[in-house]
């Protein structure tokens, strides 16, 4: 501990490990270690510990960590709370960051904090790291195993008898504590006695088969058998939870995965599992995992490719519980919590059930989705397409779902040519399928609508939209979601063909559709204004589009506080009302307050940051301040081109703004809260 605390003081990043020796052996206490540091320096930290498990899904832990201590509003967008975990993360000072079982150090190369933050980073390994100072941690000495044992049994050994036993059981599980605190747990249940214990270690060691481990923790698996037995699922539960991801299990998947219709009997395999201490239920949940080294120990001893036909019933049941909760956005943190779980369960579908594994692949995009990743998108449903080719699959409801979404990534990613193709694809199939009456096809049309408008033509997009609108009419009436997002879709391609009045007419009915379905605290409602606002100052009226975007402000405001990415876009948007009222100088310090707001959640490195340092030098230059409205266009101008590229629309509309601006002396900008940037003095 003292010398974890030495190397991290010295601005070292440390590696808690063992020797190369013991590399393989596994359950030394290198997390126990870290927990323990973390514990007892937790005051030395002013902002905290954040531990991550770098062998769990790092992103959904990120927007766990963003949610909980209210970095961002729990109802926002996760590609938000992702990015802003992310900058938080990365930004941080006086912090202490523990990634606790890494594998692979490369795959934090985006979690580590910048070199300016004075934060130190602490992770665990199974060996040691290059770039991490190693502090080596080796099995327990004699003393403190056997307290490890007893403390664990929950009793003292009586007579020297005993003692002896219990020493000769520490010697022979080589003071492991993982295999300590197993053999702990089976001494508490029963209450056997500690020389009987020691018999049967001696037999199953003595007796273990030339191709079977001698390992320590394989002996207490194996003499635990008949104790797990005493409840007729606790087998299943272990298996399942062996056979799954690295990151803990949800008792509601394990439910379905098992089919256990009775929740005593769960929770009774549960409760012998947690007290023989062969599976941790994690504090303040309803989840529970498995040592990674226990769980590798139980797919040697029950593998699941001798089971095929149970391994193809729990995979139809993995698939069929993350089905259920694709149109659910409530139910995104629990998708969100088992991705590990659809991960690995993929993997097995491709052994044991390959047809299915086309379909895992496909829910995995959900998330994906949800926090704006396009390259993430495309790869997995190009990887399903290959799936569902190569192990003859015949869904035809699938390989629609497959192509519609490819389309989407496709399109964010630039290739809108291709992506309109690929809809109309989808389209084709859903109306073989389903005829014109249905979501699906409704939502196919109003994808094949988007990617028309992208490659410049709107009047087909209109046109798409309106089929789109008249499906979901008669599907769900005028009062639904689907309808207003329909409506707004045709303001925007209405707008586009020169009907202004027409775009704000269908942008009020949607306006009117939220506020009835939603009320007036709501985002959707909120969208809707700044919507009505955009259409109303088109029209010549930035007076009441100032003040409907205002309203929206509010909203979000209430709904998620000053710091958050829409609060941002409302402040921006009043800029540009103020500013068309001729208003430049309300419209700078607006600007800037969203600018304030995008840095702190995002920092420089991002593309909100950089679209508002382009909005305030187009403010700067209507007053006048050349000097600063060009720093302004240059700072946002290099960071379009760096994170977007250099033929992206926002780089070539910023490099339109430069070339409207004489080139004066520049700087980097400041980001201050509110007024003008301080001026800069020209170069000579």
């Amino acid at each position: 501990m003292d010398e974890v605390r030495q190397q991290l003081d010295a601005g070292r990043r440390t590696c808690i490990t063992q020797a190369a020796g013991d590399q393989d052996q596994g359950g030394l206490g290198k997390t126990q270690v870290a927990v323990e540091y973390a514990y007892r320096y937790r005051d030395q930290y002013p902002n905290g510990v954040i531990w991550l498990s770098a062998d769990w899904d790092l992103d959904a832990q990120l927007v766990d960590l963003a949610v909980k201590p209210r970095w961002i509003a729990p109802e926002s967008e996760r590609r938000y709370a992702l990015d802003i975990a992310r900058h938080r993360l990365r930004s941080v000072a006086d912090c202490l960051i523990v990634f606790d079982q890494v594998q692979d150090p490369a795959a934090l190369r985006d979690y580590l904090p910048e070199p300016a933050a004075a934060t130190q980073v602490l992770i665990t390994s199974n060996a040691g790291q290059p770039d991490y100072t190693a502090v080596l941690i080796a099995p327990l000495d004699p003393n403190a195993a056997l307290r490890l044992l007893i403390e664990t049994a929950g009793r003292e050994p009586e007579g020297e008898a005993e003692l002896d036993a219990a020493r000769t059981i520490t010697h022979t599980l080589d003071g492991l504590p993982l295999a300590l605190e197993l053999a702990g747990g089976q001494l508490a249940h029963g209450a056997p006695r500690f020389q009987d214990y020691l018999q049967r270690l001696r037999q199953d060691r003595g007796q273990a088969a030339p191709e079977r481990s001698d390992d320590a923790l394989d002996s207490i698996l194996r003499i635990g058998t008949g104790v797990y037995a005493e409840q007729p699922l606790l087998p299943a539960v272990l298996d399942a939870l062996a056979w799954g991801g690295p990151a803990p299990m949800g008792r509601d998947l394990l439910a379905a995965m098992l089919g256990a219709q009775d929740g005593a009997e769960l929770s009774a395999a549960l409760d012998l599992g947690s007290a023989l201490r062969i599976i941790r239920p994690v504090p303040d949940s309803t989840r529970y995992a498995m040592h990674g080294r226990i769980a590798q120990l139980r797919r040697a001893q029950a593998p699941i490719a001798g089971r095929p036909d149970l391994a193809a019933q729990q995979c139809a049941r993995v698939t069929a519980w993350f089905s259920a909760r694709l149109d659910d956005p409530q139910q995104l943190p629990d998708f969100e919590a088992e991705l590990d779980q659809l991960r690995e369960w993929h993997d097995h579908a491709v052994e044991c059930a390959p047809r299915l594994a086309a379909r895992l692949t496909w829910l995995r995009i959900y998330v994906p989705l949800q926090r704006g990743q396009p390259q993430e998108i495309r790869r997995l449903l190009e990887q399903g397409l290959a799936e569902y080719k190569q192990h003859g699959c015949d869904d035809q409801a699938l390989f629609a779902c497959l192509h519609h979404d490819l389309a989407f990534a496709l399109d964010a990613l630039g290739d809108s040519k291709r992506a309109l193709a690929t809809a109309e694809q989808a389209l084709a199939i859903r109306r073989g399928l389903f005829g014109n009456d249905h979501p699906d096809t409704a939502r196919s049309l109003g994808n094949v609508a988007n990617y028309a408008a992208t490659l410049g033509d709107p009047l087909r997009a209109l046109e798409s939209t309106e089929q789109s609108l008249a499906i979901r009419r008669g599907l769900h009436g005028e009062w639904h979601r689907d309808t207003a997002a329909s409506l707004n879709n045709i303001a925007t391609y209405t707008y586009t063909l020169g009907n202004q009045q027409h775009a704000l007419d269908m942008a009020s009915q949607a306006l009117a559709i939220h506020r009835d379905l939603y009320g007036e605290r709501h985002p959707d409602t909120a969208a809707s204004l700044l919507s009505v606002a955009y259409y109303t100052n088109a029209l010549g009226d930035p007076q009441r589009a100032l003040e409907l975007a205002q309203q929206a402000l509010l909203i979000h405001r209430d709904l998620f506080g000053d710091r958050h990415p829409d609060t941002a876009i409302s402040v921006n948007t009043m800029a540009t009302y103020a500013g068309a009222l001729g208003d430049h100088q309300r419209a700078l310090d607006l600007a800037q307050q969203g600018l304030a707001i995008q840095h702190e959640l995002f920092g420089v490195r991002h593309p909100a940051t950089a679209k508002c340092l382009h909005n305030t030098a187009g403010y700067l230059l209507k007053l006048g301040k050349t000097t600063e409205a060009y720093n302004q266009a240059q700072a946002a101008h290099d960071l379009f081109r760096q994170l977007l590229g250099a033929k992206h629309p926002q780089t070539l509309s910023t490099a339109q703004l430069l070339s409207r601006i004489k080139r004066p002396g520049f700087r980097i900008p400041s980001f201050r809260k509110g007024g003008s940037a301080k001026k800069a003095k020209p170069k000579k």
